[in-house]
């Protein structure tokens, strides 16, 4: 379990080795699997490839939520905290009203909260539970709803139309969208808690890419004020450049790390669920070009779920994105759809949608995934400590397996542009067996300003490694400055 994206002026990370990313992707919480027939039947899970079999990402802390007995409940995962009333209004509203009440909510003397958007409220879905609107309340909450129908409201923009706003159906996972003005369903309210605060998350979630905002009949007005997704951006910004190219039929999604096919149709053609389980492990053993590679899996839902921008459809992937072949349909998952587990999730790729199709009877696409290589350092700790006009930065390691050395990176904003600052690489000096401790002073600063930065090793063969950020503000001692 690595730490991330914990702004302060130190942070230690919490694993033997980390992969490249800005953002980790946690687990579904799938742990089971299920043959294709109907009614389906659990069976055991190794080498099916299944997302119970895989089970990729980051894993839960223990406890996932913890009571602030105070009318909030924190997510130790995300670091979100949420309203432990998962029908605090008592009812449901429309688009508007949503907004409207979480953005003038006052609860446990905060009076920040606001509409999660569409990220923030898929995350509280647990892929293992038949019902997750069941799994949370027995978690803590009270009141979240179990219907089938009973969706929530996320603060996003519908890409392919304004008019309509992101929705959550909590009971069972579904990602859809519906008319702002038309339609009425439930109000959850979160603040704060993760990428940038001071408080503590496992992971950081990404921005969902919007940054426009718009009114229940879909016009274009300000941001200011809206609560909207496009006023608070919350997330982990994507990287520039956004995917790495590797001219081998690979890429690399620069955001999670992940490395995806180029060709987001190699089978050319649709396939039924276990058809596309049958085919990436074809191409580990062979009988498929597999770009040197034979560790290639089927997408978990957050794994394809990554890949989403909400302010684009028809594709709804980063403009500019490299990948060629993308179907304007769905894709399969490795995760099955457990209230109904004859069915497997599915993701489109035109809107950002997530529902589940119907293993034997359905035909969707398929996108292989693996993970890079790690770069295995053992980072214990990285700090920065302000003096007058400069910022000494500081990191030891434990071990070092295959590391070429690491450059550093300044920026005036966490999400600005980061500027690297050491002339050469600073080489490495530690070795599997011992660590090292290393330091630079960064004297091209200014006092009474706050600087961040990044930390990046870099092993033998050229994968590197970003940890951080973290801050510093230079400032004169014993004198007012």
């Amino acid at each position: 379990m690595k730490k991330i994206c914990v702004l302060s002026v130190m942070f230690f990370l919490l694993t033997s080795s980390s992969f490249a990313g800005t953002v980790d992707v946690p687990r579904t919480g799938q742990t089971k699997c299920y043959d294709s027939s109907y009614p389906a039947m659990e069976i055991p899970c190794a080498g099916t490839g299944q997302d119970g079999d895989i089970q990729a990402g980051v894993a839960w802390p223990d406890p996932r939520f913890t009571d602030n007995t105070d009318g909030t409940m924190t997510d130790n995962l995300t670091g979100l905290m949420w309203t432990k009333n998962a029908n605090l209004p008592g009812g449901t509203t429309d688009w508007q009203q949503a907004l409207d009440y979480a953005n003038n909510l006052t609860l446990a003397d905060y009076s920040d909260w606001r509409l999660p958007n569409v990220n923030e409220l898929e995350s509280l879905i647990n892929a293992n539970e038949a019902h997750p609107s069941t799994w949370l309340n027995a978690q803590g909450f009270t009141n979240v709803q179990v219907g089938y129908y009973d969706y929530y409201w996320s603060s996003t923009t519908g890409a392919s139309s304004s008019a309509y706003a992101l929705i959550v159906i909590i009971s069972n996972g579904d990602v859809s969208y519906d008319s702002k003005s038309s339609y009425d369903y439930y109000v959850w309210p979160v603040r704060s808690g993760q990428c940038g605060s001071l408080d503590q998350s496992v992971i950081c979630l990404p921005k969902t890419g919007q940054t426009q905002c718009y009114d229940t009949s879909g016009g274009g007005i300000p941001c200011a004020g809206t609560g909207q997704d496009g006023e608070i951006q919350a997330g982990a910004a994507r990287p520039d450049p956004g995917f790495t190219d590797h001219g081998d039929g690979t890429i690399t999604d620069n955001l999670t790390g992940f490395m995806w096919t180029k060709n987001a149709n190699l089978p050319n053609g649709s396939k039924i669920w276990q058809q596309a389980l049958d085919y990436v492990k074809g191409m580990n053993a062979g009988s498929y070009s597999n770009f040197g590679y034979t560790d290639w899996r089927l997408p978990n839902r957050k794994e394809l779920h990554s890949l989403t921008d909400f302010s684009l459809y028809s594709p709804s992937l980063p403009s500019g994105h490299p990948f060629t072949n993308v179907q304007a349909s769905y894709y399969w998952s490795s995760t099955t759809y457990a209230g109904y587990p004859h069915s497997a999730w599915i993701v489109g790729m035109w809107g950002g949608f997530v529902y589940g199709g119907s293993k034997p009877g359905d035909v969707y696409y398929v996108w292989p995934v693996r993970s890079p290589e790690p770069t295995l350092i053992t980072l214990s700790s990285f700090t920065a400590s302000p003096s007058d006009r400069t910022v000494i930065l500081k990191w030891t390691t434990e071990s070092e397996i295959d590391n070429a050395g690491f450059n550093l990176y300044r920026a005036e904003s966490e999400e600005g542009e980061y500027v690297k600052i050491n002339t050469s690489l600073i080489l490495a000096e530690g070795s599997p067996t011992q660590g090292a401790t290393y330091q630079f002073i960064d004297e091209g600063v200014k006092n009474r300003t706050t600087y961040y930065y990044k930390l990046e090793d870099i092993d033998l063969n050229g994968t590197s490694t970003m940890h951080g950020p973290v801050s510093a503000e230079p400032r004169k001692t014993g004198f007012r400055n």
